[in-house]
């Protein structure tokens, strides 16, 4: 093997459009295809999405399988689970392929396309990392004790053959290690930011053009939400709160950034409240920072998370955030301190937290402020990366083949 780290990344959502596990997945590449790192990428060729350019010479497979369009398989049924398991088959053919080019497969998330492709990979004599990104969804490594009859024990056992995983939160560290995986082959790396992609606004006097050219009144207090549009991140709690939050003060607008299976539900909600000249739906866009450096307040409502690069990325900015006390947030967020933490589904306490902000310019900033330390000291990239090649090594230089 010598010393040079051969890396096949496994990442089925490869886009910096595709969420927060594509932004990570794409940047963690990008900064180690920099380094001495050699590695070349196999993800799931989805249609529809906009075009962006790689690393220069940064390989890049991208493999088919069913419903090239359709991207959110987070949503347990039947065709999702037909277009994991062609996906599935395509991977074991392209690692076959290409298996003199690696040593190491990481995957970006430890469910199906990794328990199919464990015991190949193992009978090629290859080591294997999972980063696992989910908690408590029956998806992922960390939530498949008991489950789906006698299969979730099987998987498990399937899993133990892996030789680290990346939990991204001490939670998901807490559940590998219940569903009986052996801690000390669990490594506890947070998701990060690259400083040059999520940064504060650096001309506050120029927040007004900002506005001007996203078509957002320049005297609206912007209130925003970034992530899929999925049940489990309860932007519906956000919308009740937000209609109560409307009777005291008028000025203020909701931006929703991202798509998903119950967009179309919140739409008609934000039309049942009587809220729709508040509430705008934006889908995917490519100018995050854009929305970001105009927002007043940030808002992550969701009941089950991983460690949320969202939430992270608007840290990064420089805003005060209200937060879900859930997963990995935890690991991030002090109430009072570099954000306001409540309870998942409860709309009451989150419009108290919105008005608390709204009200209390001095906690704004003051949490603000905080929050942009917090990434500044933890989160950046370069704080992070060199714990990946530190594991990379260590899972090379193991003796024992697990």
């Amino acid at each position: 093997m010598g010393n040079q780290i051969r890396l096949c990344v496994v990442s089925p959502l490869f886009h910096p459009n595709l969420g927060g596990v594509g932004r990570q997945a794409v940047a963690l590449t990008e900064h180690l295809y920099k380094s001495d790192v050699k590695l070349f990428v196999i993800c799931r060729n989805i249609k529809g999405l906009t075009a962006w350019k790689t690393a220069p010479d940064l390989s890049v497979i991208k493999i088919c399988a069913l419903s090239p369009r359709r991207h959110d398989l987070e949503e347990k049924t039947l065709i999702n689970l037909l277009i994991s398991l062609s996906f599935c088959f395509s991977l074991l053919v392209t690692l076959i392929r290409n298996r003199k080019e690696f040593d190491i497969a990481h995957f970006h998330g430890a469910s199906l396309p990794l328990i199919f492709n464990v015991l190949p990979l193992k009978l090629m004599r290859k080591k294997i990392i999972a980063k696992v990104a989910g908690a408590k969804m029956d998806i992922e490594a960390g939530s498949f004790k008991g489950k789906y009859l006698l299969l979730g024990n099987i998987f498990i056992k399937i899993l133990k053959r892996v030789d680290a995983f990346i939990a991204i939160s001490s939670e998901i560290k807490g559940d590998l290690i219940k569903d009986g995986f052996d801690e000390q082959r669990i490594s506890e790396i947070s998701n990060f930011i690259r400083e040059e992609d999520f940064y504060p606004v650096k001309d506050r006097e120029g927040i007004k053009s900002l506005k001007d050219k996203l078509g957002v009144g320049s005297e609206k207090k912007i209130i925003t939400f970034s992530g899929r549009l999925v049940q489990r991140k309860r932007v519906d709690v956000l919308l009740n709160a937000v209609a109560e939050v409307l009777k005291v003060r008028k000025d203020v607008q909701v931006i929703i950034l991202g798509q998903g299976e119950v967009e179309g539900t919140l739409k008609s909600m934000a039309s049942e409240l009587g809220i729709q000249g508040h509430v705008s739906f934006k889908s995917f866009v490519s100018n995050i920072l854009d929305y970001l450096q105009i927002t007043d307040i940030f808002v992550f409502p969701s009941e089950k998370e991983g460690m949320p690069n969202s939430l992270l990325e608007a840290m990064a900015c420089r805003l005060p955030v209200i937060s879900t006390r859930v997963g990995g947030v935890m690991d991030v967020v002090k109430d009072r301190e570099n954000g306001l933490v409540v309870k998942p589904g409860n709309a009451d306490e989150l419009k108290d937290a919105i008005l608390t902000l709204l009200e209390d310019r001095h906690l704004s900033e003051s949490i603000a402020e905080s929050a942009y330390q917090t990434i500044r000291e933890g989160y950046y990239i370069d704080k992070v990366v060199d714990r990946y090649v530190s594991l990379y090594r260590k899972v090379l230089n193991a003796v024992r083949i697990f």
